[in-house]
């Protein structure tokens, strides 16, 4: 298997394919880079090790049809739509970075145009690959959990300003005539609403459509995406999800979802490993597992070797439903709610880099997860 890199954001990712390139059988071999002296050092490396550099991705898809087998679009949310419309029509298996894109809409669109050239398409919510992940999926969808319902996650991610200035759709909710929705709830802290949406589902690899959904999305500094968000998805399957997450946090505390089922109880903690704690006294535990980005990899390369779109852990058609939930808390929130200043305060990030913090927003983000509920739910303290 050959794999066809676009882009240089995930470091991270291209790493892994290198890690896990003989084992799974898969080499890098092209990257298209609009702009390679901004990334020197990247290409002389990837040039030092023969993969092959190109500055126009149209170009190189054309040009390495037969030569490659699969290609990683790790671009803005804005860009996901047209790049797989054009990476299907030149025949590739595609692995796409998450969210799949920023509309139900354009998600139909892809799953017609790869669907039509009879591809597969991963989307990287590498999460679902770890262990840690399905292994609490196993307790679900073996029925030893009983039925799943409430599920809520709790996080706080701070970023400082410099984070909506590192590209163009960074903090936005278009770019010209293309929805990103940008913010934690679609982007960083993504994974653990999709993760919700699997443990949500009673069937092995299944995923949870949402029926209705509650939102309230928030931002300070004026920005034009949400920062914060509370969610909550109602799902056909009967769970309900709770998403409640910032960027605006004091201190920063690693995801966790607390699972509340017929027979037990589930505590999944992003780095501190999880906790299933049953009717009948017995206790379970599980570590974390963070090598869910190789595992992905090689998972990839599996599918496609083994013509078995089953072991891609996340497919385009699975993540619909988590870019429906989305675009449904956008629709009831009706708008992004602006923080107004005399609520925040400003902490120092190094050089002229700042966090802006929400007062007491910390507090109200394991309170409203405890309930569940939104904050808006919430009594006053």
């Amino acid at each position: 298997l050959l794999e066809l890199l676009y882009g240089f954001g995930p470091v991270q990712l291209v790493q892994s394919i290198h890690d896990v390139s003989e084992q799974a059988g898969c080499k890098l071999v092209a990257a298209a880079v609009r702009n390679p002296d901004k990334y020197a050092d990247e290409v002389a490396r990837l040039t030092g090790a023969g993969v092959e550099i190109f500055r126009d991705t149209l170009e190189m898809f054309r040009a390495l049809r037969g030569r490659c087998e699969a290609m990683y679009i790790p671009t803005g949310i804005h860009s996901h739509m047209p790049l797989t419309l054009s990476a299907a029509e030149c025949g590739y298996h595609i692995h796409l970075e998450k969210p799949a894109a920023g509309t139900v809409q354009e998600v139909d669109a892809m799953l017609e145009a790869v669907g039509k050239a009879a591809r597969l398409c991963l989307v990287g919510f590498q999460a679902v690959h770890g262990d840690d992940v399905r292994f609490v999926k196993e307790r679900i969808a073996s029925g030893r959990l009983g039925a799943v319902r409430t599920l809520a996650c709790a996080a706080g991610w701070p970023r400082p300003a410099s984070y909506y200035s590192r590209n163009s759709w960074a903090g936005k909710l278009r770019i010209e005539d293309r929805w990103v929705l940008d913010g934690p709830a679609m982007n960083a802290l993504a994974h653990q609403v999709n993760n919700m949406l699997y443990f949500a589902s009673p069937e092995p690899g299944g995923y949870a459509e949402p029926a209705r959904v509650r939102a309230e999305l928030y931002a300070v500094d004026g920005l034009e995406a949400h920062d914060t968000a509370a969610i909550e998805i109602q799902t056909v399957e009967g769970p309900a999800c709770y998403f409640l997450g910032s960027h605006r946090t004091a201190e920063s505390f690693d995801p966790s979802i607390t699972i509340e089922a017929e027979k037990g109880r589930v505590s999944w903690h992003y780095n501190a490993g999880t906790t299933i704690t049953y009717a009948d006294g017995s206790e379970e535990t599980h570590p974390a597992d963070r090598g869910d980005k190789e595992k992905m990899v090689a998972h990839f390369a599996e599918a496609i070797r083994d013509e078995d779109a089953s072991k891609l852990g996340c497919e385009l058609a699975d993540s619909r439903q988590m870019v429906l939930a989305l675009n449904a808390a956008h629709e009831s929130s009706a708008r992004i709610y602006g923080i107004a200043a005399e609520h925040t305060r400003r902490v120092a990030a190094g050089g002229d880099d700042h966090f802006t913090v929400v007062q007491n927003l910390d507090e109200y983000i394991h309170r409203a997860a405890d309930r569940p509920g939104l904050f808006s739910d919430l009594s006053p303290a």
